[in-house]
């Protein structure tokens, strides 16, 4: 399949197909991985639940250690 960036704020975006994904068997919700290919291009992997959920965990564990210099430097 064939996709073309679009604009997205300042950044830009790939947009994924519900049926795409429902095919593929990944949640909407669902966290990727973006890296670059050695040979040029970007790899999108979907994470697996169980990393989903340490991810989730360290964010959580990061945010509540940082939330008053987030809440601060957001302030500014």
């Amino acid at each position: 399949m064939i996709k073309r960036l679009i604009k997205h704020g300042n950044s830009r975006a790939i947009v994924v197909d519900k049926a795409l994904l429902e095919a593929a068997g990944i949640a909407e919700d669902a966290l990727f991985q973006v890296s670059i290919n050695p040979n040029g291009g970007l790899v999108i992997q979907s994470i697996e639940d169980n990393k989903k959920d340490v991810v989730k965990e360290n964010f959580e564990k990061l945010n509540k250690k940082y939330k008053n210099l987030m809440q601060r430097l957001s302030d500014l």
